[in-house]
């Protein structure tokens, strides 16, 4: 059998490639023929299959976090295409907060990610992907923005940090500073949550509580992104994406002229996903926590709704699922596997996750030896 396994990095346990590996180490073992993907959407993962899948140069940086602390950052270089591809939760990632004050919505920046972006032009880069998945900061981008050289002020004409806090204090704006070189430059912002930056699925009120915002803040830091969005004049347009990575989508689309495209359909691209997925008999995918945020094209619903156009079925393992098992099946997906097969805290179950997932895959590969 020719099976393809494409599994997204489950978050705090294994990344793409380690999943693979274990997944392909079993169905191997019993003579099946395994191609190995290196996937990802935008979020994390992705500069580490770009660089699996393209053998493209890791370049490390020093930048700073979302709570202002330096950090070591790594991007991919295809230096023959003069490309970067980012991840601005390298910088800006839930990952850093930590519930203090220091890293509340309102203290944070997305500053560390445009100093990637900073980088990247030192590389000599003519085109550069931002993913943004993954993000902690709701900062409308101002903090990439800034890095970049422009420059925010209030109604005193004080200069103003580019954290959360300046969003709804903001006067005037001031772009002349703008790096050059990203005159030349084509910015893609690769991402696979479509949502605006203000409204019910925007940047507040959609993933504000899961990036540290508490219920009762939501209004009042909603008043503030949609008093930024004013300044800046495009309060009668709605562009999906806008809202990704706490409105940093919203800062590239405007200032950088950036591209929207998809996180998971860049990386599938690159590597002949589809292609593969065509002439295989099997397709493994999988990720953390599939729910319905899966279903704005995330990882396993991506290969799925490939999967459907050439008849291929499509096996998910998956931390946890959450919502109705049919809106996954009609995308494509054939059976939704669960890795954990025990009570359990969420500690144990990431601690133990390689050893939980090769268990399911071990059940899944006896199951199939059963039917002819």
């Amino acid at each position: 059998m020719k099976i393809v396994t494409a599994v997204d990095s489950m978050k705090g346990s294994l990344t793409s490639i380690e999943a693979n590996q274990i997944i392909a180490n079993v169905f191997t073992a019993n003579d099946h023929s395994v191609k190995e993907v290196a996937i990802a959407d935008g979020g994390e993962g992705t500069v580490a299959a770009v660089i699996k899948n393209n053998d493209a140069q890791k370049i490390s940086v020093q930048v700073r976090a979302l709570n202002d602390q330096l950090v070591t950052a790594d991007f991919a270089w295809l230096p023959s295409e003069k490309l970067a591809v980012i991840e601005s939760a390298a910088a800006s990632g839930i990952q850093f907060l930590d519930g203090s004050k220091r890293t509340h919505s309102s203290n944070t920046s997305s500053y560390g990610t445009g100093e990637m972006m900073l980088a990247a032009l030192e590389q000599g880069a003519e085109t550069i992907v931002v993913g943004l998945g993954g993000t902690g900061t709701i900062d409308g981008g101002i903090g990439l923005l800034s890095a970049l050289g422009v420059l925010f002020f209030d109604a005193k004409n004080q200069l103003l940090p580019p954290i959360g806090s300046s969003l709804g204090k903001i006067t005037r704006i001031d772009s002349e500073k703008l790096d050059p070189r990203l005159a030349t430059v084509t910015v893609y912002i690769a991402s696979d949550v479509d949502s605006p930056l203000i409204g019910r699925t925007g940047a507040v009120q959609m993933f504000g509580e899961q990036k540290g915002l508490h219920k009762n803040e939501l209004e009042s830091y909603e008043k503030e992104m949609s008093h930024y969005q004013k300044i800046i004049g495009t309060t009668n347009n709605v562009f999906k994406g806008d809202g990704a990575a706490g409105g940093i989508g919203f800062a590239i689309r405007l200032f950088l002229d950036g591209i929207v495209c998809s996180g998971f359909e860049f990386i599938s691209e690159q590597t002949g996903l589809e292609t593969m997925i065509q002439h295989a008999d099997l397709v493994i995918t999988g990720e953390g926590k599939m729910d319905s945020q899966s279903l704005q094209g995330k990882v396993p619903v991506g290969i799925g709704r490939i999967a459907k156009k050439y008849n291929v079925p499509v096996i998910a393992f998956v931390g946890s699922v959450k919502g109705e098992p049919e809106l996954f099946y009609n995308e494509g997906i054939s059976v939704i596997v669960p890795i954990i097969d025990q009570i359990t805290t969420l500690d144990e179950a990431l601690k133990n996750a390689d050893k939980n997932l090769y268990n399911a895959v071990r059940r899944t590969s006896i199951l199939m030896t059963l039917v002819k």
